[in-house]
């Protein structure tokens, strides 16, 4: 029996326990691994993209001073005198230039040489650290000399100085006399100089190095002196990736070493700024974490399968050797034999014991006196009677196990039905913004132009007025729908927390609120020297009143609503339902004592079309998914406490700006920004947008030319020239405005434009303002607001 039962029941019970153990441990480190090699590997890349940002700006920044300089020097009379006089005057001339030229050589060390060329590009003075004077040196070969004698100020690729053969770039001007171009000034910057003050700091970079490579994918230099070795390791298709963008991050090996490879690409010259980092040496105490953690692991496997070894023994084995030892007895004819009971609380076995006894007393009083048959037939009944009853029991407990499945799967298929119907919704407000405030723009443009030439006692007036009105307010549900999504908030300015709730304290929804809850009290507390914070006015003003809505209608017989703001610096010390970064942060908190939020349902606030609210009162389960998404767009946190009967706390957190807080502007009367008849581009694939735009701008005094598409528009740069565009950003299947306006600033520079979208401000809407468009206006936009873009527009210089 031992035999038997050792290697089956033992094996069955403990090795598919510690297999899932083992398992579950495996798995859990791998996961483990992986996410933290993930956040290792972004937290690096985000750093060196910093740094290579931030080098390449500074290189940008040294070389336009360079060019600064040269063509400061270019228009020093003593150097034109020395290129455009002859005779005596000319000697002289030349001969302050050559002093002039050993001053600012002295002054300025890391120039190799500087030298003044005449229109040959025969050098005829320079200041050089290496070189011979006897050695007369003709620089027309080179492209840079001949492009700078075309007026154009150049900073040359790395060439071997024709002084001391070492590598240089040259930084030249071109010199003028009465407009025209008598030599060139320039001036060779020594490479190694170079190198040392902007390579020298990563020289002691742990697990790494940087390296500048030029558009012909030759490496330059290296802080880890490395050059030849670098050149001959990598690929050209290494070099190729790094030349083919303005700037990335990318994984690759070098040899056996994998390597994070992170480059920016200067403005200024055809070079990029890289950086190598090593991940295998990076990521090393990783590994030795990951290892230490598999002997733990290991450790706590050992540890807990003696632990079930143990309990395994006590519970089940020992007590069915102590079985199988009295069968063995009642087989031999001992049946005054009992299995002793067991002290621990009931279970399977002790019930098999139980029965197993009573059938040895069964047996023993059959033999004893037949008479007792009956009795023990009895009794046997009454057995299978409890075992029945056991059955049942068992039944109607799988029977509830397999309703608690049915249930968790139900609520399973919920909580998948809620997250695509939130990916649908975003979908959905993030598609038809575009077009629907195309379609709103008639609704609130056309009457606004209206009414410019109608009186206010014409009948039609307030007709076209109230259409104006409710097209805004289509604009604004619209709006509404892109905070949803979370692409609502377009503008942002500093402003302070306990103005936008004195705003909407004084307004006309919270004068009605009022009315509705006249139990129901609002109590401020203010800091008095509260932070401002950079945010859009009109979505805050929003979120304070949904705040402040749920919070009264949640005290059913009245109460009181706290709304108190403060300044709160935030350390590591603070455990909220998500992590807070470290920082300054003005908090808003609104309070109430109203019946307060099940624990179970705090989770599901914030989630759109969830709401506790009864049938008839105000909301639609948007409200709070609102909150949520414009406390998210202004960067913010929102945290919610909250006790059944007691009340609940909302509290916001907003990153404080350093801005100053501006005052409202007044309101600009129509005179001031009509027009004097410049000629404007209005650039739009809609027709209706086109008209619209058209006839307002012809209102206000403008001379318009339309285009339904970038192409087009840019057929009309090369033969006529505009005071301002106004672009849309979704141009078609065509190119968009940021793409246009790009194509346009190479046939037209400096040409002035703005940029309207029914989307919400963008990243290609940032990037075309930083090419040199104006403002950004949303669609649908009014007269007053259109105008006021133009003529800020063209008041820039």
């Amino acid at each position: 029996m031992k035999r038997i039962l050792r290697p089956g029941l033992s094996r069955k019970i403990l090795l598919p326990a510690v297999l899932v153990i083992a398992l579950g441990l495996v798995l859990v480190l791998c996961i483990f691994h992986f996410n933290a090699r993930t956040v290792v590997e972004q937290e690096l890349s985000r750093r060196l993209q910093r740094e290579a940002q931030l080098t390449a700006s500074l290189l940008d920044n040294w070389l336009q001073a360079r060019s600064g300089d040269i063509a400061l020097w270019a228009r020093q009379e003593v150097f034109v005198d020395a290129l455009a006089e002859d005779g005596y005057y000319g000697r002289s001339a030349r001969k302050g230039a050559q002093q002039l030229l050993a001053s600012l050589h002295h002054g300025y060390p890391f120039y190799e040489s500087i030298f003044l060329a005449d229109r040959q590009g025969a050098i005829l003075v320079h200041a050089a650290a290496r070189a011979n004077d006897d050695t007369a040196i003709t620089l027309g070969d080179r492209p840079y000399i001949r492009a700078t004698l075309q007026g154009q100020a150049v900073i040359s690729p790395v060439v071997q100085s024709r002084w001391s053969g070492r590598p240089v770039f040259v930084v030249t001007a071109p010199v003028l006399k009465n407009d025209g171009v008598v030599g060139v000034i320039g001036g060779a910057v020594d490479f190694a100089a170079f190198k040392e003050l902007f390579l020298r700091s990563f020289g002691q970079k742990q697990y790494g190095y940087a390296f500048l490579t030029d558009g012909s994918r030759q490496v330059l230099a290296s802080s880890g002196n490395n050059e030849a070795e670098l050149a001959a390791m990598v690929s050209a298709d290494f070099l190729r990736r790094i030349a083919g963008q303005q700037q990335g991050t990318f994984v690759h090996r070098m040899g056996t070493v994998e390597t994070l490879t992170v480059f920016q690409h200067l403005h200024r010259v055809d070079w990029s700024f890289n950086i190598n980092q090593s991940l295998d040496r990076t990521l090393r105490p990783l590994y030795r974490i990951v290892q230490f953690s598999s002997v733990g692991a290991l450790a706590v496997l050992a540890l807990i399968s003696l632990a079930l070894t143990a309990l395994v023994h006590r519970v089940v084995v020992a007590r069915l050797r102590a079985m199988l030892r009295v069968i063995g007895l009642v087989g031999a004819g001992d049946l005054s034999q009992r299995l002793p009971p067991h002290p621990d609380p009931p279970d399977e076995v002790t019930e098999l014991t139980d029965s197993f006894n009573a059938m040895i007393g069964q047996l023993e009083r059959t033999l004893a006196d037949l008479k007792e048959e009956i009795r023990v037939r009895r009794d046997t009944e009454t057995a299978l009677a409890h075992h029945q009853e056991n059955l049942e029991h068992i039944i109607e407990q799988r029977s509830a196990e397999l309703k608690k499945e049915v249930l968790e799967r139900q609520r399973a298929e919920e909580r998948l039905i809620r997250a695509e119907k939130l990916e649908m919704i975003g979908t959905l407000a993030g598609g038809v913004a575009h077009d629907l405030n195309n379609i709103l723009s008639g609704i609130v443009s056309y009457p606004d132009l209206l009414l410019m030439k109608l009186p206010e006692s014409d009948p039609m007036y307030r007709p076209l007025q109230t259409i104006r009105d409710s097209g805004q307010k289509a604009a604004d549900i619209v709006q509404d729908l892109l905070t949803l999504a979370r692409r609502g908030v377009a503008v942002k300015e500093p402003i302070r927390l306990d103005a936008l709730v004195d705003v909407y304290l004084a307004s006309p929804e919270c004068g009605l609120l009022r009315l509705r809850h006249p139990g129901v009290e609002i109590v401020t507390e203010y800091a008095p020297d509260l932070m401002p914070l950079l945010g859009s006015p009109v979505h805050l003003v929003k979120t304070i009143m949904n705040l402040v809505t749920n919070a009264a209608e949640s005290m059913e017989r009245g109460g009181t609503i706290r709304l108190r703001t403060e300044n709160r610096y935030v350390d590591n010390s603070l455990q909220l339902d998500e992590r807070i970064g470290q920082g300054e942060y003005v908090v808003l908190e609104v309070s109430d004592q109203g019946s307060g939020i099940r624990a179970e349902d705090i989770g599901k606030i914030f989630e759109p079309f969830y709401s506790s609210k009864k049938m008839g009162r105000s909301g639609t389960g948007l409200g709070m998914a609102v909150v949520w998404g414009t406390v998210k767009d202004h960067q913010g946190f929102i945290h919610c406490e909250s006790t059944v009967g007691v009340g609940t706390t909302f509290t916001l957190y907003f990153p404080v700006t350093s801005v100053a807080v501006q005052q409202h502007l007044r309101t600009v009367p129509p005179e001031e920004y009509r027009g004097n008849g410049e000629r404007i581009l209005v650039v739009d694939d809609v027709e209706e947008q086109r008209m619209i735009a058209a006839a307002i701008l012809e209102e206000l005094g403008y001379r318009v030319t339309v285009a339904a598409s970038g192409e087009e528009a840019l057929l009309l740069a090369a033969r006529e020239r505009f005071d301002l565009l106004l672009l849309d950003m979704i141009l078609g299947d065509g190119m968009d405005g940021l793409a246009t306006y790009r194509r346009w600033i190479g046939i037209v520079p400096d040409q002035r434009a703005i940029i309207a979208s029914g989307f919400s401000e963008n990243e290609r809407v940032i990037e075309a303002q930083r090419l040199g468009v104006g403002r950004y206006i949303k669609k649908p936009y009014t007269i007053a607001k259109l105008g006021q873009a133009i003529r800020e527009a063209l008041a820039r210089p």
